[in-house]
C-alpha cells in the first residue's frame, strides 16, 4: 500500500480582517493572450499547442469588477503566452486597474518585446517580471540599459528570474493512479502555496494548468474546462462557493494530466510547435521527480529559479 503523507499548511486563501473579502496567498493572474513569440518545451501554459486567444479588456473588467465584491488580490499578474503580443495591452491594463481588484499590477514577460512597449503602458504598471532563458538572454542584453532607464523614469520595479531548467508540467496520457494524482495535488505549489489563481472567460481557476489541459488532450478525452473552475457571478452565495472551491482537497479533473510542482527537471529548450504535443505524450508515472515529491511531502523544497535580480 502506498504510504500516505499528511497535508500540511493548506493555504489557498485567507480572509481580510476589515473587508472580510477572500485574499489569495500571493496574487491572481490574467492571461492577456494564450500564444507566445517563443516555443518553450516545458511551457506551463501550453502556449505552443493552444490556439491564439486575445483577452477582451471589457470582458476582463466585467469579471474582475464582479469578483472584486468578494475577492481582493495583493497583486494582479498579467501574463500569457507573451502578454506584449496583445494588440491593446494598454486598454487591458487600464481595465484591470479600474476594476479595483488590486492596487498592484505586475507584467510577466520574456522581455523580447519590452523595448517596444509604449510609455503609457509603463505608466500603468508597478512591476515587470522578466523570465530569462539561456536561448533568449542574448536578445535582452543590449536592451537592458534602456529597459532599466524606462523603469527608473516610471518608477517600475524590474525583477529578473533566470531559468536554465524547467520542470515538466503536462502529460497528455495522464495517469489512472488516483493515489499518485492526490499526492501531486497535495504538493502543488501552483494551486496551494503560490496562489496562481487565474481569471479566464468568466471563471476563476486554481491554476492556469487547469485552463489549458482540455485543449491539449486528444479529442476522445477532452472535456469542458469550466468543470474545474467557479463561475464568477454577483450573488450572495458566490463567496461561500468560492471558499469551498479554494479549500477543497480533492484534485481537479485536470490533475490526472498534470505534474504540478514535481515534474522532472529538464534543460530549457526551444522546439518546433508541431513537436510540442508529442513530447508531452508520456505517462505521468515516467515524468515525476519522486525525490522532489518526497521533499515537498516532508515540508522541504525550493523554488527552481537559478538566480533572481531585483532593481
Amino acid at each position: 500500500m502506498q504510504k500516505q503523507f499528511p497535508v500540511k499548511n493548506w493555504r489557498c486563501y485567507r480572509t481580510g480582517i476589515v473587508s472580510r473579502k477572500i485574499i489569495p496567498s500571493n496574487f491572481c493572474e490574467i492571461n492577456a493572450v494564450d500564444h507566445c513569440n517563443i516555443t518553450c518545451m516545458d511551457c506551463n501554459h501550453a502556449s505552443p499547442a493552444v490556439k491564439m486567444r486575445i483577452a477582451d479588456p471589457d470582458f476582463v473588467f466585467r469579471d474582475l469588477s464582479t469578483l472584486s465584491r468578494y475577492y481582493r488580490s495583493p497583486m494582479i499578474k498579467i501574463l500569457g503566452g507573451e502578454p506584449l503580443l496583445h494588440p491593446d495591452i494598454l486598454a487591458l491594463v487600464k481595465e484591470i486597474r479600474h476594476s479595483g481588484i488590486s492596487r498592484k499590477i505586475r507584467l510577466v514577460t520574456n522581455g523580447i518585446l519590452l523595448p517596444q512597449m509604449k510609455d503609457k503602458v509603463w505608466e500603468e504598471i508597478d512591476e515587470i517580471e522578466i523570465s530569462v532563458y539561456p536561448q533568449t538572454e542574448h536578445m535582452l542584453t543590449s536592451h537592458m540599459t534602456d529597459i532599466y532607464q524606462s523603469a527608473r523614469l516610471h518608477r517600475v520595479t524590474i525583477i529578473r528570474y533566470f531559468y536554465a531548467n524547467f520542470r515538466a508540467t503536462f502529460s497528455t496520457i495522464g495517469t489512472t493512479d488516483h493515489a499518485l494524482t492526490q499526492r501531486i495535488y497535495n504538493t502543488c505549489r501552483f494551486a496551494r502555496l503560490w496562489g496562481c489563481q487565474s481569471i479566464h472567460e468568466g471563471y476563476l481557476f486554481k491554476c492556469p494548468h487547469s485552463i489549458y489541459i482540455p485543449d491539449i488532450l486528444d479529442k476522445t478525452v477532452s472535456y469542458d474546462r469550466r468543470e474545474d473552475g467557479v463561475r464568477i457571478i454577483g450573488t450572495s452565495s458566490f463567496s461561500g462557493r468560492l471558499k469551498k472551491f479554494l479549500s477543497s482537497r480533492n484534485p481537479l479533473r485536470a490533475c490526472r494530466y498534470c505534474l504540478g510542482s514535481v515534474g522532472m527537471l529538464r534543460p530549457h529548450k526551444l522546439i518546433k510547435t508541431d513537436c510540442w504535443k508529442s513530447i508531452q505524450a508520456v505517462p505521468i508515472e515516467e515524468m515525476v521527480d519522486y525525490e522532489k515529491l518526497l521533499r515537498f511531502e516532508n515540508g522541504r523544497g525550493a523554488f527552481d529559479s537559478d538566480k533572481i535580480e531585483i532593481q
